[in-house]
């Protein structure tokens, strides 16, 4: 085998359907990345290697024998193609007990696998979450690595690394907090003698529009990235005084009075997130999206993720009809080494009549205890992802009108953060930019058995 190996002008040829082209073709340019004996790793790829004018049988005949391996794509187009199954055949000729080891199967979408076929441990790439870990498992094959797991110890005094269940590699881990980027430079300041966001309300008005502000009555003072004494804002109408003046925004942010901010940021976004059609619930400071006529049993919402159109329910309703589950989310902002970020905490409010009228407190409890307990981390990962989606309107940035001509952005990518130590395989492979799992998968992680499915995607 190895003298055949060193001789071999191809160390695999690839047998596929037209209808996986796209895939095929990835996963030739990504073997061909990578080196074996120092030199680059070298497919037969039908498109690239077969000249015109060429005879096509004698061609694959020959590219047959030249090759170490035959990588066979299977999926149900490759099982009717009448080419496809000579690219089958003859290597299952030659090697009808597989004692050889050159049938590569690998599986891209699912199918009546042939006996002979079978038979073989095969490469899963039925999904897109699996790529890159088949992709590692063939590369190994073809290089003729162990995939045996190797344990690790950082030193005698050190404690060990058991990694029985997987390949120690790095890992890059997604958080669930979205660094501020930008920020006003100054923040207005004003002397008042109210003393509460309530009496605010109670001399202008239920619903009066006023840009974000902080009320702090230790101090008699109001903030807001607003002018204070713009006579065009009802905020002027709080002042005791008419002079007000200005603090760097930097100096709040580096001093002892951060929670201003903070504070300033979120009425922001719970405003921005009622301006994209979410409501509030001021008990357990959940915002959601109600269903858009009473008349409804479940809403969703469309998203994108690396360029493809998935959908996700919003609300649904119990089989029983006593309760709605809601999708919801908490946004709010916090203070981390003199900078600012979001955080977006994905969850679950529970209502009596899919608007806005909340369970009881115990049976919201209850519910969102039952409903969180059956969600994984990729679920949570996928949850996140989704509300900055919708914070960010499908862009990279969170753009959050603070009261001023320019507003504030938030970036709508996640800090991240990187380990020396993971496991092969225990997490999501590019993370952010990956699609999330299969409907049918997602789905059965966390559903209630008393509720109608309630999917986390469904591709389009």
């Amino acid at each position: 085998m190895q003298a055949q190996r060193e001789s071999s002008v191809y160390d695999i040829m690839i047998s596929y359907s037209t209808a996986d082209t796209e895939f095929v073709e990835r996963l030739v340019k990504r073997i061909e990345s990578e080196e074996y004996n120092k030199r680059p790793l070298r497919c037969f790829y039908a498109p690239w290697d077969i000249q015109p004018g060429e005879n096509i049988l004698l061609r694959i005949e020959k590219a047959e024998v030249e090759s170490r391996f035959i990588g066979l794509v299977m999926s149900p187009d490759w099982l009717k193609s009448d080419w496809t199954k000579l690219e089958r055949v003859m290597p299952v000729y030659d090697d009808p007990a597989g004692l050889k080891g050159r049938i590569l199967p690998i599986l891209r979408r699912n199918c009546n696998i042939p006996p002979s076929i079978r038979i073989l441990n095969w490469l899963d790439f039925t999904r897109e979450i699996n790529f890159e870990r088949e992709t590692k498992r063939l590369l190994s094959r073809l290089r003729g690595d162990s995939l045996r797991p190797r344990n690790e110890r950082r030193g005698d005094d050190g404690p060990s690394i058991d990694s029985s269940y997987g390949t120690i590699q790095g890992e890059n881990l997604a958080s669930d907090i979205f660094p501020v980027l930008s920020l006003p430079n100054r923040v207005y300041v004003a002397t008042t003698n109210i003393g509460s966001r309530d009496a605010v309300f109670s001399m202008l008005g239920e619903g009066t529009a006023l840009p974000p502000f902080a009320i702090r009555a230790d101090e008699h003072k109001v903030y807001s990235f607003y002018p204070l004494d713009d006579k065009q804002s009802k905020l002027s109408e709080l002042l005791s005084e008419k002079s007000t003046s200005s603090v760097p925004t930097q100096e709040l942010l580096r001093g002892k009075q951060p929670s201003v901010l903070v504070e300033l940021l979120n009425r922001a976004m719970t405003s921005h997130m009622r301006n994209i059609g979410m409501t509030y619930d001021w008990n357990t400071q959940k915002t959601f999206y109600p269903l858009e006529t009473d008349t409804q049993t479940a809403r969703e919402a469309r998203w994108r993720v690396g360029g493809r159109d998935f959908s996700r329910k919003l609300v649904v309703r119990s089989k029983a009809g006593d309760y709605y589950a809601h999708r919801s989310c908490k946004a709010t902002f916090t203070e981390l080494s003199d900078s600012l970020y979001l955080k977006i905490v994905p969850g679950w409010h529970f209502t009596t009549d899919g608007i806005k009228s909340p369970v009881s407190s115990s049976k919201m409890s209850s519910l969102s205890t039952r409903w969180m307990n059956i969600e994984r981390n990729h679920t949570v990962l996928d949850n996140v992802r989704f509300w900055a989606y919708v914070l960010s309107k499908d862009s990279d940035r969170i753009l959050l009108s603070v009261g001023t001509s320019v507003p504030t952005e938030i970036s709508a990518i996640p800090v991240f953060a990187s380990v020396e130590h993971g496991i092969e395989g225990d997490y999501r492979e590019r993370l952010w930019y990956e699609a999330p799992p299969e409907a049918d998968e997602a789905e059965t992680e966390f559903r209630a058995e008393e509720v109608e499915p309630l999917e986390t995607t469904e591709e389009i």
